[in-house]
């Protein structure tokens, strides 16, 4: 995977995230940003994220996985990682 794929995928993820909470304008989305640092992301909006995710994607992320990410950062990580094996 080339590093543009990298960024593609990047901002693609943040088009997601976008949708599915519309935050702000003044929300910069990047991959340190967290649950807590948008408003209306709680556990059950963090499902319908994953499912936005997967669909866009058209990936299946491993559960066992998804319940370890920290940040938007860990979530484009294994997006990349899904989508190259």
């Amino acid at each position: 995977m080339t590093n543009d794929d990298g960024d593609e995928t990047f901002h693609k993820l943040v088009t997601v995230i976008a949708q599915t909470f519309r935050p702000d304008a003044s929300t910069a989305i990047g991959p340190a940003t967290t649950s807590t640092d948008i408003l209306g992301w709680n556990s059950l909006s963090h499902t319908i994220l994953i499912m936005n995710v997967e669909e866009a994607f058209g990936i299946e992320l491993p559960f066992d996985e998804i319940a370890g990410l920290a940040n938007v950062g860990d979530l484009a990580a294994l997006v990349r990682r899904v989508r190259a094996t």
